[in-house]
This record gives C-alpha cells, structure tokens and sequence, in this order.
C-alpha cells in the first residue's frame, strides 16, 4: 500500500497549479455574475491535456488512470479554480469519457474521444422530477422504429446542455417489469443542438458556471449504433459513470475546501484587532481551521481509494465513491464556512470569493446523490440495515 504520490503525479499537480494560476478571482467572479460556461478555462484544460488524462492513447489521451485526473481535479480547484473550474471536468472525462471508454464499441470511441480530448462539452440526462433518486422509476422512453430509437420525456436538473456538443440520455427501451426494476434501460447519445432537444434553464443559488434545468425530449431519432454498452441492460454502464461522478466532485470539493482555508489562513496571519497579535494566534480562530483541515485530509483519501478502486474495476467503487462523495462534501463546506466566520465581513462580501465557493458546494449535499440517500445506502451495505427505500 502506497500513500505517497508518484513523481508523474506531482508533476500533474504542478500542470495543474500553474492552469488554476493563470486565472484569477476577478475572472471567476464574471463567470458566476454573468451566469455562463468558462470556455477560456476549458480550452486551457484541452490545450494542456487535462481532459485527456484519462483516455487511451489510441484515441488522443494520455492513457493514465483515474486517479491521476482525480489528482489534478483536486489541485485545479485548491489552487484557485474551485468548483467553478474543475467541477466541469464531469462534462467531458466523466459523462463522455468513462461511458465511451469502458462500454463504447470501436467505432463509438474513435468518433467520440478524440474530440472530448480537444474539448467537446458533454452532458448527462439522467434524472427526472417524478423520479427524483429512484432511478428505476424514469419514464423517458425510447421506442425501437426501423434503425432508430425515437425519444421522448422529460429530464430534470440537467446541466451544461448550451454548452455540450453531446449528451448521453438515460431512456426507457423495454417496459417496467416490477420483478426486474434495474432492466430495460438504454443509455443513448445524441448531437446537440437538435431540434428534438429543448433547455429549459432554472435559477439556482450557485454553481452559476454551469447552465441547469430542465430538458424536453419530443421526437428525437437516436440511430441504433447510437446506443452505448448493451440495449436494455445499462445499469451496470450507468453506474461506470456515476461513479466516478461521484468521487471526482469529492476531490474538487477537497479542493474547494482547500483553497478556502489557504484563504483564512491568510487572512488570520495578518489580521490585527486587538494588539500586535494577529488573528490566526488565537486559539478560538486556530481550533475550527485546523479540525476543517483534518477532515478534508481524512476525506481526501476516500477519493484516492474510490478513484483506485475504479481504475482496478472493483466492485468496492460504488461503497467507497458513496463514503468519499459524504466526507467529501461536509468537509469542504465546514472549511468554507469556518473560513467566512475568519473574515468576519469581509468573507461574507463577494469580492473575497468564500461566499461564492460557498454557494457552490453546498450543492453536493444534494447532487448528484443526497446525504440521506447516501446514509441509507451505507448503512444498508457498510453495517447490514434493512434496506429502507
């Protein structure tokens, strides 16, 4: 068992750092007061091989593991992107590189990768209103006609549609059957913008870098060659995709949080109120940094173990991305919280950031899984409860 990051993956962190750096407080401030996509960050991200960690060489990537582009997620967001710069990664590594990777036939991957490697956007339609976490009860349905699949339904809190070249849809394509819930889904890709596809964009409280709502599916034909992974059988493929969903939002939460203390730590050592002592001497402001601190390490390495365990196939993944994604994002935002508190005024003003990282991690108690799904997952499967939903 090793804990300590290889030479290349230092180096991933350095690429990293110096992509965060290139981009300062100013501009992700415009990014979340006009409410668009950081297409300047992400062509960086293509530019500089980011979005390619984890893809094949043969299809343009850098062939390396998860775990590495897990790492270089957390240091993106630690080092000053945040959520609003490496929790994006998921429109690309994750909803179109780890479904086409592992599920996609020869043909879906050399038309799909090479450009998620130069940076096409994807987006994943997955959930919907009346279904809410209970994804066996979705009623988008795909209907089988000559060659193709004709789509309809109606998705809920989907994200990065404006932006995406293309998305992945979860959609019925057999009848549920109550005897065999997880069967007869298809996972199928499609082209955007299509005149069968509408955006329906809602206002949320943060998260601002990514366009979300609801999407309306009338008509739309799928070619067969367009279904990914088996027809009828996507579950096990869904799951290869809403994994590491799960675990590499907890790294950039880590980050996040990260990048939150490092800006209270700052400010606590130069901060004078009473006396020459600064802030960060007294204990009372000490004791809250440092316990954040100490949760985001002990989260940290539940997301290193979920992206390995991913990377060595293990059915573990889905247990240790659930227990990773929970530390994940408690732990950040007690970080950014107790960093607000530090900065008193100043960290409740937009111009220091924290209340916008804020903002946007107080999302991952309820996307893309809550906590108390999540609980009641865990407590299912880590401590043998009855099954409760």
């Amino acid at each position: 068992m090793e804990f300590s990051l290889t030479d290349e993956q230092q180096d991933f962190r350095k690429v990293a750092q110096g992509i965060a750096e290139r981009f300062d407080e100013s501009y992700w401030q415009e990014i979340d007061g006009a409410e668009r996509f950081p297409q300047e960050f992400w062509d960086v991200l293509a530019e500089k091989g980011v979005l390619g960690i984890a893809i094949p060489e043969a299809y343009g990537g850098l062939g390396r593991s998860w775990l590495d582009l897990v790492i270089v997620a957390e240091a993106l967001a630690e080092f000053g992107a945040g959520m609003d710069g490496a929790g994006i990664l998921i429109n690309g590594p994750v909803f179109g590189g780890s479904l086409i990777t592992r599920h996609g036939n020869e043909e879906q991957k050399k038309k799909y990768l090479p450009g998620l490697v130069k940076g096409a956007v994807w987006a994943g339609a997955f959930t919907e209103a009346d279904s809410g976490s209970n994804v066996s009860a979705i009623r988008t349905r795909a209907v089988l006609d000559g060659d193709h699949y004709v789509v309809d339904g109606q998705k809920m809190f989907i994200s990065q549609v404006p932006a995406a070249k293309h998305m992945v849809i979860l959609a019925r394509t057999e009848r549920l059957d109550e005897s065999k819930k997880t069967q007869g889904f298809s996972l199928l890709t499609t082209d955007l913008p299509d005149p069968g596809v509408t955006f329906q964009p809602m206002k949320k409280l943060g998260c601002h870098f990514m366009a979300t709502g609801s999407v309306y599916i009338e008509g739309l034909r799928v070619p067969c060659e367009n279904v990914v992974g088996p027809a009828d059988k996507a579950w096990g493929a869904l799951f290869d995709v809403l994994n590491p969903e799960r675990f590499l939002l907890a790294a950039v939460c880590v980050g996040t949080g990260m990048l939150a203390l490092r800006k209270a730590a700052e400010y606590a050592s130069q901060r004078t109120v009473w006396g020459k002592q600064p802030i960060g001497s007294y204990q009372g402001v000490q004791f809250p940094l440092a316990e954040a601190a100490v949760h985001l390490a002990s989260a940290r390495l539940k997301v290193y173990q979920a992206a390995w365990l991913y990377d060595e196939h293990s059915r573990e993944c889905g247990l240790v991305s659930a227990q990773a994604k929970y530390a994940a994002a408690h732990a950040a935002l007690e970080a950014a919280d107790n960093a607000i508190q530090v900065l008193g005024g100043s960290g409740y003003m937009a111009e220091t950031g924290l209340e916008r990282h804020w903002r946007n991690l107080r999302v991952n108690r309820i996307a893309p899984v809550s906590d108390e799904m999540t609980l009641a997952f865990l407590a299912q499967n880590m401590l043998g409860l009855p099954r409760s939903y």
